[in-house]
């Protein structure tokens, strides 16, 4: 029963370890036949070097093992509730990848910050609220499913449009048509979070990508008129005429088809009906940072009201220069000098005499 598929979820799942996303068994791939309803799924707690198709688990829309020996991934709910929430989707991958977990566990969306992101993802990768504790003790894996549908539709997301969501506190999500897409998404996924970690904490002033740079990077991509890639098959002519319509189309804006949940896909941080966490970060480089107390000054005898410069030392007005002060005129000596005098010893205290309590 679907032998092909459960060869290229095996595949799929083995590409995480290969690709450095899971450790031990932190990671699952699912791959769906819309004709059937059926989802292949890795088998829960297995070893990757374990994995072959025949233990691949084949499950219904249910959660119900249809085929497979093993028990299913634990997280086999969040994968049915995403398959019912994105009809378009054929393949979800979860992994627990270090960077990308870094910003879930921070409750934080990846924002768009370049093109290498632009390519993947058509605007920030959100991260969802976190799960009440409701949520949590019924039904969790499942709420963790409906829970990225939420954020989706709260956002105004297209799931083809960014295929990927980090789960508050817990881990990312990617997903595609196909296995394949859906690991291709997660890699890069952990690759944009890597990145993103040194833009947000070295970089003060920040701004994610311009619209125009974004556009054009995932546009030409998985737009309409999209031109990055080979064509699948073999090569072909360019046709002159060909040529000039797609040029004359490309000088138009290109509008990419929405999916049933677009409506608005970009800045999607700013939306004011989701709470974004208070981050409190170094100050930036004009800000003030020490500050002068004058009312000390003025006890202290001294005037620290005015600016200070470093500067070279410079002649008194009698025209003796201002000499260094030296350590050893202040008998600082470095310990490790072998030419230092050794200090004297101190001497010794004579014993007191005892005290005669005879009366």
């Amino acid at each position: 029963m679907l032998e092909e598929l459960k060869e290229r979820v095996c595949k799929a799942n083995k590409q995480l370890r290969e690709n450095g996303l899971v450790i031990l068994t932190w990671g699952n791939v699912s791959a769906i036949d819309r004709k059937t309803g059926l989802i292949v799924i890795k088998p829960s707690g297995v070893s990757y070097d374990e994995l072959t198709p025949e233990s691949m688990v084949v499950v219904n829309m249910d959660g119900v093992v249809v085929e497979g020996k093993y028990r299913p991934s634990s997280d086999t709910p969040t994968h049915i509730a995403l398959y019912q929430g994105f009809e378009e989707i054929g393949a979800i991958v979860h992994t627990h990848s270090r960077y990308a977990t870094v910003w879930a566990q921070a409750g934080l969306d990846i924002v768009a910050y370049g093109t290498t992101h632009a390519d993947y993802f058509y605007g920030d990768v959100p991260c969802t609220m976190p799960l009440e504790e409701d949520m949590i003790e019924s039904d969790y894996e499942r709420n963790t499913g409906y829970a990225i549908i939420d954020t989706f539709a709260r956002r105004n997301l297209g799931c083809m449009e960014v295929p990927a969501c980090l789960v508050a506190q817990h881990g990312p999500f990617t997903w595609g048509e196909t296995p394949e897409q859906a690991v291709e998404n997660a890699v890069v996924l952990e690759e944009i979070a890597h990145m993103a970690v040194f833009n947000t904490n070295f970089q003060f002033g920040l701004t994610r990508i311009g619209d125009a740079l974004l556009d054009k990077h995932y546009l030409r991509k998985h737009g309409e008129n999209a031109y990055y890639g080979q064509t699948f098959g073999s090569v072909q002519e360019l046709d002159p005429v060909a040529a000039a319509a797609a040029a004359a189309a490309s000088a138009q804006d290109i509008q990419i088809a929405p999916s049933n949940h677009t409506v608005e896909l970009k800045n999607i941080s700013e939306i004011a009906s989701v709470e974004r966490p208070n981050i409190v970060r170094a100050p930036k480089k004009e800000e003030e940072v020490f500050k002068f107390d004058d009312k000390i000054a003025e006890d202290s005898g001294s005037d620290m009201s005015g600016d200070f410069d470093l500067a070279p030392l410079e002649p008194d007005p009698k025209g003796d220069d201002i000499m260094p002060i030296e350590p050893e005129d202040i008998g600082l000596i470095p310990i490790d000098d072998p030419g230092a005098p050794k200090p004297k010893p101190a001497s010794p205290v004579p014993p007191a005499e005892p005290l005669d309590f005879t009366f």
